[in-house]
């Protein structure tokens, strides 16, 4: 076997061989479900180039109007058959880091989703166990014209809940939802010229030049076709929101070196667009210290939470027939507080069950960007919504990687 084949093997397929020792350390409910993982078929699609970007870039997206039928004229033909689930399989699009190549693996739907609930039974939709901590709480923010995220400097950098959000290499921020597995935004992988960005690193409860956590680097990442189908590494629509989100896989035992043993992770949850609509949010993430809507004062390299999201109900729209969506509205506002730098970042809520807090969707962008928040406005944010196929998907994925 190949060394690129072995190393892809290994990453996608995590029971080939390639004379590598299995891990000594191995969570043992990750273990009881492991063998319920789902393997891709893989297709290569393309050598990449990685570009060195700045820690602290971010390719904070604008949004344009383009027309459709342009759009459509521009895909690529091989991207749209594995792009809308045809033959009872979806498609993502995977990233070899360390072999800088990128492949199309696509999956059987059908096994996926009988798994995931053999899964679920099992404990892989719910957070990583964490001890109690104080409540915090806000009045309501930016979505009425008052930003009142609160700085997380202050607080303990072992929170049960905020050590598992971390910032991602090139000035993002991640989630994580399995010891090995970071939910993000798909532009935060790519630079402004829709080259793959070198830095994938993530550092869970960086605060400040403290690394509680250490840095972790990670192996490759997933995201949806239609992200690239549509040209939203390049030119990002107002359709572009709803298809924002990509996965970083870290290595085996990533937490090795770590001065505070693993962090945890977050659970996942879906549901109907009636019951998202009840569930209270939070948010938390990193934003850039030079972006005109940044917190006041800020501090570079520190967490930012909204915790209330000034109490308004996440509003779902914008229906799509391709993965991840599958006709379910896929874009996701909320009234969490953010600005450039808290893309990726976790919505996260404790509505669904006691054994939170689960992701619920991720923030991509910021609504007063694009037109003035004012004491009216509900919705100051927008992303991606975890509908049943992606938190199937990432269920799948935490069984494979654990």
């Amino acid at each position: 076997m190949s060394r690129l084949a072995c190393a892809l093997s290994a990453l996608l397929l995590p029971t080939a061989g390639c004379d590598a020792e299995p891990e000594a350390e191995e969570d043992a409910a990750a273990a009881e479900g492991s063998e319920l993982g789902i393997e891709p078929e893989l297709q290569f699609r393309a050598p990449i180039e990685l570009v060195t970007v700045p820690d602290d870039y971010e390719f904070h997206p604008t949004i344009v109007d383009e027309d459709p039928q342009l759009r459509l004229a521009n895909r690529d033909p091989l991207l749209s058959q594995y792009e809308a689930g045809e033959g009872g399989k979806f498609g993502v699009i995977y990233v070899d880091y360390e072999d800088s190549a990128e492949y199309i693996a696509t999956y059987d739907a059908a096994a996926v989703h009988a798994a995931a609930e053999q899964l679920a039974a099992l404990g892989f939709a719910d957070a990583s166990p964490g001890e109690e901590d104080e409540d915090l709480v806000t009045p309501r923010g930016w979505s009425h014209d008052v930003d009142n995220r609160i700085s997380l400097q202050g607080i303990s950098l072992t929170h049960s809940t905020f050590r598992r959000v971390g910032k991602v290499g090139g000035g993002c921020t991640g989630a994580l939802f399995g010891n090995r597995l970071v939910l993000t935004a798909a532009h935060c992988i790519f630079d402004a010229n829709g080259d793959y960005s070198a830095n994938h690193t993530f550092q869970a409860r960086r605060n400040g030049s403290g690394l509680p956590y250490g840095t972790v680097t990670s192996q490759g990442a997933v995201y949806p076709i239609s992200f690239l189908n549509d040209g939203c590494n390049t030119t990002y629509t107002g359709s572009c929101v709803k298809n924002d989100w990509a996965i970083l896989v870290l290595p085996p035992n990533p937490w090795a070196s770590s001065p505070n043993g693993a962090p945890g992770y977050f659970g996942v949850y879906w549901a109907g667009d009636a019951t998202v609509a009840t569930w209270a949010t939070s948010n938390a993430g990193y934003p850039a210290c030079g972006d005109a809507l940044s917190p006041s004062p800020c501090t570079s390299n520190v967490a930012y939470a909204d915790v209330t999201c000034a109490g308004v109900a996440p509003a779902l729209s914008d229906p799509d027939s391709r993965w991840p969506l599958y006709g379910t509205n896929g874009k996701m506002r909320t009234g969490c507080d953010t600005s450039g730098g808290h893309s990726g970042g976790p919505i996260y809520s404790d509505s669904p069950g006691v054994n939170g807090p689960y992701i619920i969707g991720n923030t991509v962008w910021n609504q007063c960007n694009s037109s003035t928040c004012a004491a009216n406005t509900d919705y100051s944010s927008a992303g991606i919504r975890i509908s049943q196929t992606l938190a199937e998907y990432m269920m799948n994925l935490r069984a494979t990687y654990p």
